[in-house]
């Protein structure tokens, strides 16, 4: 399964493409991903970029994963108008997923309002939820042992990446999205490696920075 991954932050920061590859891996199954980010920006600035254009129309993908502004959410009405004109773009045989994030860890009561939004993005597309934020906060409740958070509050940790990751292969590879058991296979995620040459998010001396 070829995939293209379009986003920002929220999907580069420790790399959810490729511990979605990864988990497909060790499942026995094939996903070749690439990826379409920059930070802090949204599917309306996608919009506007050559590379969309080029990947999105001659990528010859299986699947596109899209993902919106998260911190701040923008609301529905931006979620929903940028959507629906980059799905309009992408090619019949390509299916649509929609990376729905997670509200910022003192706002907790935001991802009502987020969830709702890619669930009406869904509707009105045809698009299918790859319902990361809702799992997310029963990981949460369930396990508040677990750190989900980068040190922002907003981005993930490793463990955050890894739940992210695992939602979003079983979403791909047509399996259920038991919080249970993407609570067990996030944890196994948790321990893959990546090269150390790759740009990531770190916090040094009080400052987020990209390294």
């Amino acid at each position: 399964m070829k995939v293209l991954f379009i986003g920002n932050s929220h999907t580069f920061v420790h790399y959810v493409p490729l511990r979605v590859m990864e988990y497909a891996k060790k499942k026995g199954r094939k996903i070749e991903a690439t990826m379409l980010t920059h930070p802090g920006m949204g599917l309306d600035w996608h919009l506007e970029q050559s590379q969309t254009y080029f990947n999105v129309l001659y990528g010859n993908y299986d699947a596109i994963v899209l993902q919106h502004n998260a911190h701040p959410f923008p609301g529905k009405r931006s979620l929903v108008s940028a959507g629906k004109k980059l799905i309009g773009l992408i090619p019949k045989k390509a299916k649509v997923y929609l990376y729905m994030t997670w509200s910022e860890k003192n706002n907790p009561k935001g991802q009502k309002k987020m969830s709702e939004a890619y669930e009406e993005l869904a509707k009105q597309a045809g698009a299918t939820i790859c319902p990361v934020g809702r799992i997310w906060w029963q990981v949460h409740v369930a396990h508040p042992e677990e750190e989900l958070y980068f040190a922002d509050g907003e981005h993930t940790s490793v463990f955050g990446a890894s739940l992210s990751a695992a939602v979003i292969a079983r979403t791909l590879l047509g399996m259920d999205t038991d919080p249970k058991k993407c609570y067990e296979e996030a944890k196994k995620l948790e321990k893959m490696k990546q090269d150390p040459r790759m740009i990531d998010l770190v916090y040094k001396n009080g400052q987020l920075e990209l390294k």
